[in-house]
């Protein structure tokens, strides 16, 4: 499920009024409220998900729902999973990206890692164009 419908993301905030740049890292999955065809709820497995990953069910509008593991105790629950179930498709080279985010978390950055950071951020996703 998470091949097709989780998402690695990684993000820059500043958090003051002065230049102080914080690395966020998430794991998300979206899915569907309601499964079209079989008119059944996704609520109840999405909940298990959750509950593994230490978070809550978020309903981001009418029909769709999402999950996500973004406090520091959540990403080494997300790495073990991964680690146990490795990822199949290019969804793997998204979670590397994951994995070097995790390495700015919580630290002052410096411009390098700063420029480090934004070069991670920006090969995943839509953007990424190398797939090897």
């Amino acid at each position: 499920m998470a091949d097709s419908d989780g998402c690695f993301h990684i993000s820059i905030s500043n958090t003051c009024k002065i230049r102080n740049l914080r690395v966020i890292c998430s794991f998300s999955i979206g899915q569907r409220m309601i499964d079209k065809p079989l008119k059944l709820s996704c609520i109840p497995f999405m909940t298990e998900i959750a509950n593994y990953f230490q978070c809550k069910v978020n309903i981001k509008r009418e029909n769709k729902i999402d999950v996500v593991a973004q406090a520091n105790c959540k990403h080494y629950l997300v790495k073990s999973y991964f680690d146990k179930f490795p990822l199949m498709s290019s969804k793997y080279l998204e979670y590397m990206c994951y994995l070097n985010g995790l390495n700015y978390l919580g630290r002052k950055l410096t411009e390098q890692e700063i420029l480090k950071v934004r070069a991670l951020k920006d090969s995943m996703n839509l953007r990424r164009i190398y797939f090897n």
